[in-house]
């Protein structure tokens, strides 16, 4: 409480005013010291990106193979941080954007401002802006052309806008209100499980029956065999962004491919489990992600790998 300053008050009246004058005092002092002393609002601590040890003598390496670009990298917690190349710089906190750890968070976007995610073992939602729409299918994938494409009970699908007239209507909102409708599409392998676009009509597919399915390349042309996984489980399927190569688990082993090109590419050399791969833009480097490292590395030569120290439960190659 502010101590009163006491004044030699002569007569009742001024002395009535005076502890009118000390309570309302008293009554102000005492709710400006409880609002003081409230605690204040606990602020998170920013979250800061790792050290890099030995930068100065990775940077040379990165510009000896022309590693240019951005990688997202996304630590165990679910942060993703923003790291430039060849620099090593990390980008600054407020840019950083955060991600999905979900199990079935594999999501997909095209450039219209729509993007689908499998939701659980059977089900595809497709959303954008605020509005979202639910579905049955499974491995949700966009063509160049932003046409979305799924499977459903091994036979492969898209929303197309080539509609019957009596096919059932379901329009895409914020997308121009395209009208889109559900169609098979011709030539595709039965028993579908996966399917990564790598052109407009060309496509990379898991097929055939569990402990015998099958890597494929699809085109207008038929279908190319690069693998089959004799009692082995295939899956997890990813494609470069120029169509160049692509990637699938085998029996949680992540194994790269040349699209066109039978048999497995070799990785680099690592004694790590590999929890994600990412391209350059222009399919001629890769980087693939440890539980203790990150390895830069040009795709005709993974044996000369750069060997960034740094942790990643997923990557991506922006």
């Amino acid at each position: 409480m502010r101590p009163l300053v006491t004044w030699l008050v002569v007569g009742a009246l001024a002395a009535i005013g005076l502890f009118a004058v000390r309570d309302a005092v008293t009554r102000t002092t005492a709710a400006e010291t409880q609002t003081a002393t409230s605690p204040a609002p606990a602020q998170a601590a920013p979250v800061r990106p790792p050290a890099i040890a030995g930068r100065d003598r990775l940077v040379p390496r990165l510009e000896a193979i022309q590693a240019e670009g951005a990688l997202y990298l996304t630590d165990a917690r679910c942060r993703r941080f923003v790291l430039s190349l060849p620099a090593l710089r990390w980008a600054p906190a407020g840019r950083q954007p955060t991600t999905d750890c979900g199990f079935w968070s594999r999501p997909s976007a095209a450039e219209l401002g729509i993007a689908a995610r499998q939701v659980n073992a059977d089900t595809i939602v497709v959303t954008s802006g605020g509005w979202s729409y639910a579905f049955e299918g499974t491995s949700p994938a966009f063509q160049p052309d932003g046409t979305l494409t799924f499977v459903r009970r091994g036979r492969l699908f898209e929303w197309t806008a080539r509609c019957p007239p009596d096919a059932q209507i379901v329009r895409f909102e914020e997308v121009h209100e395209v009208p889109r409708c559900v169609q098979p599409i011709a030539g595709a392998p039965r028993n579908l499980k996966e399917v990564s676009w790598l052109g407009d009509r060309r496509y990379a597919a898991i097929a055939g029956p569990d402990g015998a399915a099958s890597v494929l390349v699809v085109d207008g042309r038929g279908q190319q065999r690069l693998f089959t996984g004799v009692g082995t489980r295939v899956g997890a399927l990813e494609s470069s962004p120029a169509g160049g190569y692509l990637a699938a688990r085998l029996d949680g082993t992540l194994a790269l491919f040349r699209a066109g090109s039978p048999g497995v590419r070799p990785l680099p050399t690592t004694d790590e489990l590999v929890l994600g791969i990412s391209w350059s833009p222009d399919d001629r480097l890769a980087a693939i992600a440890t539980e203790s490292r990150v390895q830069v590395f040009r795709v005709d030569r993974p044996q000369t790998a750069v060997v960034l120290p740094l942790s990643a439960a997923a990557i991506r190659w922006r």
